[in-house]
C-alpha cells in the first residue's frame, strides 16, 4: 500500500470499485430480502417468525405454515438451510397451509418497500455519490498523498455499505467484500492519520510500520473464505471480524 504515491493505481482502484459495486447491487436486486425464520419439525420446515410481518399478513403467511419450495427448489435442497434456519431471499415461495391448501406466493421488491429502500436504493445512491466525490477529489489534487488516502477510505466505506445486501443473502463475494472492506476502511483511516500527524510533526503512538495493519483485512478475507467452505464456523468468524473492527476503532479513538 506504500505505492499509493504512484497514482496510476487510483484508476485500478476505481475499476475494482465499479466491478464489485455493480455486481453487489445486482445481487441485492436479484431477489427481495425476506428473513423468514423457520424450524425443522419431523422433516418439515415450519414458519416461526417472518421479519416483515405486515407483508406476511397481506400474503396470508402465518406461523406454523409449512414451506415446501423456495424459487421452485425443494427447501431441503437449499445448501444454506442446514446451518441457517432462515429464508433470506426469494422471488417465489410455495407454502402448505394448515387447512391443506398449497399456495404459491410471487414476491417483488415493491411488495416490501423497506428492504428495497434500505438495502438497494439508499446504498446505490451512496455508492454513486461516493464515486463522483472520489473522482472530483482525485482530479483536484492528484499529488496529495493525504487526500488520496482519504479517497481510498471513502471508497472502501462505500463498498462495505453496498455489500450489506449481498452479504445478508450469504452471497460469497458479498461476504468476502463486506468483511475485507469493513476492516480495510479503518486501516486506510489509520494510515491517513499517521501521515497527517507526521505532517503536523506530532508523534504517532501506533506502529511506525503501517504495512502491519494491512494484514488485518487480509486475515478477514481468509477467514471469510473459510466460513464459506465451512458454514458451521460462520458465527464464530463473523464475531471475530467484528471484534477486529472494534479493536481498530478503539485504537483510532484512543490515539
Amino acid at each position: 500500500m506504500a505505492k499509493l504515491k504512484n497514482f496510476k493505481y487510483y484508476w485500478l482502484a476505481i475499476s475494482v470499485y465499479l466491478l464489485l459495486g455493480l455486481y453487489l447491487l445486482y445481487v441485492t436486486y436479484s431477489a427481495p430480502f425476506l428473513s423468514i425464520e423457520i424450524d425443522d419439525e419431523n422433516g418439515q420446515w415450519l414458519i416461526i417468525d417472518p421479519y416483515y410481518k405486515e407483508w406476511a399478513n397481506k400474503q396470508d403467511i402465518e406461523a406454523g405454515d409449512i414451506v415446501l419450495e423456495v424459487d421452485h427448489t425443494q427447501i431441503n435442497d437449499l445448501p444454506s438451510i442446514m446451518y441457517d434456519s432462515v429464508i433470506l431471499s426469494a422471488k417465489v415461495l410455495t407454502i402448505l397451509k394448515a387447512d391443506g391448501r398449497t399456495i404459491e406466493i410471487q414476491i417483488n421488491h415493491l411488495d416490501i418497500p423497506q428492504q428495497l429502500y434500505y438495502l438497494l436504493i439508499v446504498p446505490a445512491c451512496y455508492y454513486f455519490l461516493t464515486l463522483i466525490i472520489s473522482i472530483y477529489l482525485y482530479c483536484k489534487q492528484k499529488k496529495d498523498v493525504l487526500l488520496n488516502l482519504l479517497n481510498m477510505f471513502i471508497l472502501t466505506v462505500s463498498l462495505a455499505y453496498v455489500s450489506i445486501g449481498a452479504s445478508s443473502k450469504l452471497n460469497n463475494i458479498g461476504i468476502i467484500v463486506n468483511s475485507g472492506s469493513l476492516l480495510l476502511c479503518l486501516v486506510f483511516l489509520i494510515h491517513f492519520l499517521r501521515n497527517y500527524f507526521s505532517f503536523l510533526e506530532i508523534k504517532w503512538a501506533l506502529f511506525k510500520k503501517i504495512q502491519v495493519f494491512y494484514t488485518i483485512p487480509l486475515i478477514a478475507v481468509i477467514l471469510s473464505i473459510f466460513s464459506i467452505i465451512y458454514p458451521f464456523a460462520r458465527p464464530i468468524i463473523s464475531n471475530t471480524i467484528l471484534w477486529l473492527f472494534f479493536v481498530l476503532l478503539i485504537l483510532i479513538i484512543v490515539h
